[in-house]
C-alpha cells in the first residue's frame, strides 16, 4: 500500500498558518458529507471545494490568503474562516452564489478538502470522510486534470484581450478578479 502525504500550503505573510489540501476522486457520498457541513456537525471544519471551475492550486493559495487576511482584520464576509475560502475562489461579491459554484454540491465525485492548520488527526479525519474515495498524490497535476476550461471561462470572464499571448493569460485574469473582487 503506498503513503499518502496531503499537500502543505504555507504563506509568507502568515508564517504561523498553513493550508492542508487534500484532492479525492471517485467521492461518493458527498450528499451525507455535505449534509453535516451545512449541519455544522461536520469535524473537523474544512472547506469542501469543486476542483472543477478552479484554475490552479496558486488560485486556490490566493483565495487561502485573503481569507487569513480577513481573519486578522476582524473582517470575515461568511461565518467562517473555511467557507471564507470557498468564498473567496469567486470573482463575485453575491456570497450564496460563490458558495454554490464553487463549494462541493450533493453530487460531487472530486472534491478538494482544505483545513487551516491541521493537526496529523485532522489530516487523517479529513482523509475518513470520504471512505472508498481515492486522495490524488499531486493536488497541482489533478487539478489541472479535472479543471473545466469552460467553466473557468463562465465564472471570471476573461477578456480576450487580456489573455492575449504576450500580454497576459486565463490564469492572470483569474488571478486578478480574486485578488481585486473586493476593490473594485
Amino acid at each position: 500500500m503506498s503513503s499518502f502525504a496531503p499537500t502543505v500550503l504555507k504563506f509568507e505573510a502568515f508564517p504561523d498558518r498553513n493550508l492542508t489540501v487534500i484532492l479525492f476522486k471517485d467521492v461518493t457520498n458527498a450528499k451525507d458529507v455535505l449534509d453535516k457541513l451545512l449541519a455544522r456537525t461536520l469535524e473537523p471544519e474544512v472547506a469542501l471545494v469543486n476542483p472543477r471551475p478552479i484554475q490552479s492550486l496558486f488560485a486556490l493559495r490566493l483565495a487561502a490568503h485573503k481569507a487569513l487576511a480577513s481573519r486578522e482584520r476582524n473582517a470575515l464576509t461568511t461565518r467562517t474562516l473555511h467557507s471564507e475560502l470557498v468564498y473567496n475562489l469567486s470573482a463575485s461579491k453575491h456570497i450564496t452564489e460563490g458558495l454554490r459554484r464553487f463549494g462541493m454540491d450533493d453530487a460531487s465525485d472530486v472534491v478538494l478538502a482544505c483545513r487551516f492548520d491541521a493537526s496529523d488527526a485532522d489530516a487523517a479525519a479529513m482523509l475518513a470522510m470520504f471512505p472508498g474515495a481515492v486522495p490524488v498524490n499531486d493536488v497541482e497535476d489533478g487539478m489541472a486534470a479535472l479543471r473545466d476550461d469552460a467553466l473557468v471561462k463562465k465564472y471570471y470572464k476573461p477578456g480576450e484581450l487580456e489573455c492575449k499571448e504576450g500580454i497576459g493569460s486565463v490564469e492572470d485574469a483569474v488571478m486578478s478578479r480574486i485578488g481585486a473582487r473586493d476593490v473594485l
